[in-house]
């Protein structure tokens, strides 16, 4: 009897066990603020390593933040919001094109900003859901506090469908969307410039990072 009472108190407790965890990871998918910490701790991991630290390190170190990077934004979308009206009328093979230089072109922003990292704190804010049909937006508010306790604004736009997880696609500094500023950008070149042109332009860019 006491090997039974024993055994039937494990299995509660397992069956305990598995049920918070369960719940556990429901909420914290639920949480865009959660998933993008995830992302941002895990970055800021690869930065405060010392085996990765380095010139002679860069592209291992860049490498493993890349693939960090890919699996928590959205570069189709960010691509075709960054090229507005000039999306349309482009070939699939431009599209796809234009795309996979836009990624490199913000990961290579993104990352060479990320490296000047210097034991700056992250502070999670807050966030602001909505629902749209079957999808969830969420606007995430952050702060970077710097050694001299300058305070920078940063808001990552982020959305998912039904339960995927939850992929960011703009980033809002200090009130300036990202996406918006390339748009701009893209959209002055264009209106003097081939398509052609724009895209060794950012070739340009990401051969110079």
């Amino acid at each position: 009897m006491k090997i039974i009472r024993t055994l039937v108190f494990f299995t509660f407790m397992f069956s305990a066990m598995f049920v918070f965890t369960q719940q556990t990871l429901a909420i914290e998918a639920s949480s865009a603020t959660q998933a993008l910490q995830v992302k941002i701790d895990l970055i800021l991991d690869v930065l405060k390593t010392p085996q990765l630290k380095g010139n002679e390190k860069k592209e291992v170190r860049r490498q493993k933040i890349r693939d960090i990077v890919q699996s928590g934004f959205d570069f189709g979308r960010m691509a075709q919001s960054s090229l507005g009206k000039y999306w349309r009328g482009r070939t699939p093979e431009e599209k796809q094109d234009f795309t996979g230089r836009f990624q490199r072109l913000i990961e290579n922003t993104y990352i060479s900003k990320l490296e000047t990292y210097t034991n700056e704190k992250v502070v999670y804010l807050n966030e602001q859901r909505k629902a749209k049909k079957n999808r969830e937006y969420a606007k995430v508010h952050t702060q970077i506090i710097t050694a001299d306790g300058t305070e920078i604004p940063i808001a990552y736009m982020m959305y998912r469908q039904d339960t995927d997880p939850w992929l960011v696609f703009d980033i809002n500094i200090e009130g300036v969307s990202m996406v918006n500023n390339y748009r701009s950008q893209f959209g002055e070149f264009l209106g003097r410039n081939t398509f052609s042109q724009l895209l060794n332009d950012i070739e340009a860019k990401n051969n110079s990072k």
